[in-house]
């Protein structure tokens, strides 16, 4: 009987398994399976990239390079899944593994108190691993914006997008997501970021994200009225050089009511990204402040999906 009880919420369950692991028993990165990927795909950059190659090619380079080895590694767990005895639970480690957000977390939970001690280049080295642009020069008032917008973004894309996938999609299309970010994120550091490499990988990554994205703005804006973060997101976040960057942070901005973006350095080149607002530059309690909304945010979606699981399940 109990049995019977528990198998319509069977993927609620192994959900909230996935999701619990990756809180209290995050992967060293060390020792994730997708590291070796990562450097799989590093490898990958070195051969088919230079910069005098012609546009055509990068972004026939940039295709291949990207999905084939992802799907290579799809298709490696299509096989072992259609072979496992508990192929839902397979399904909840492969989301484990996609999961990538509490270790950025646990970092930069330490960098206020770093920062109240003015051990800022204490803080810019626990912030370098996280980031593509350079941090060797960057004043307080950059780790706090640098801080906020990692943790934002990361949370987006590290979390909340996989989980929106694996609900609707399944597992193999929260990987594959997960596996495109890898590419980016490996690739981009060592390539201008508007390098034809990048276009099709950043394509497609805007494509899938381009939902859940919006649904996670939603949740941020909802804190406060509807009307003045929705306008900072038409003035500031649909012209930010990637639009689905640029709503995340306008929501955050409006949220914590602090301005974020501005210029940055990548590979010694300075880039003029946009300010976001004109709000009051971000403080320490700021970034202490976005953890928080985070963290509220992610409670309202796991109850909303507990709840929406246990009415469907009601209902059927």
């Amino acid at each position: 009987m109990s049995l019977d009880f528990v198998q319509p919420f069977l993927g609620l369950i192994i959900l909230l398994v996935a999701i619990c692991a990756e809180r209290f028993l995050p992967l060293a990165k060390s020792y994730h399976p997708l590291t070796l990927y990562q450097l799989i795909i590093q490898n990958i950059r070195t051969r088919i990239y230079q910069a005098n190659n012609p546009t055509w090619y990068q972004y026939l380079a940039g295709t291949l390079g990207a999905v084939l080895p992802a799907a290579l590694v799809l298709a490696l767990c299509f096989g072992i899944i259609s072979f496992a005895h508990y192929p839902q639970w397979f399904a909840g480690l492969i989301l484990y593994i996609s999961l990538d957000f509490q270790p950025l977390k646990q970092s930069l939970a330490k960098i206020p108190s770093l920062l109240m001690h003015n051990q800022k280049s204490t803080a810019r080295d626990i912030l370098k691993p996280w980031l593509r642009r350079q941090t060797d020069t960057l004043s307080s008032l950059g780790i706090i914006k640098a801080s906020i917008e990692t943790l934002t973004l990361r949370f987006a894309r590290h979390y909340f997008v996989i989980v929106f996938l694996y609900l609707f999609f399944g597992a193999y299309v929260a990987l594959g997501y997960r596996l495109l970010q890898i590419t980016r994120q490996t690739w981009s550091k060592k390539t201008p970021i508007n390098s034809p490499l990048l276009r099709p990988v950043d394509t497609l990554i805007y494509l899938i994200e381009f939902v859940p994205i919006r649904l996670l703005c939603l949740s941020l804006i909802l804190r406060k009225a509807i009307a003045t973060p929705w306008q900072n997101i038409k003035k500031y976040g649909q012209f930010y050089y990637d639009k689905n960057s640029g709503w995340l942070l306008s929501a955050m901005s409006s949220t914590l009511q602090i301005q974020l973006g501005g210029p940055a350095l990548y590979q010694k080149r300075r880039y003029a990204k946009m300010r976001i607002s004109q709000h009051s530059l971000p403080q320490v309690t700021d970034l202490i402040l976005s953890f928080n909304v985070i963290n509220q945010v992610r409670f309202f979606w796991l109850i909303l999906i507990i709840f929406l699981e246990i009415l469907f399940v009601a209902l059927t």
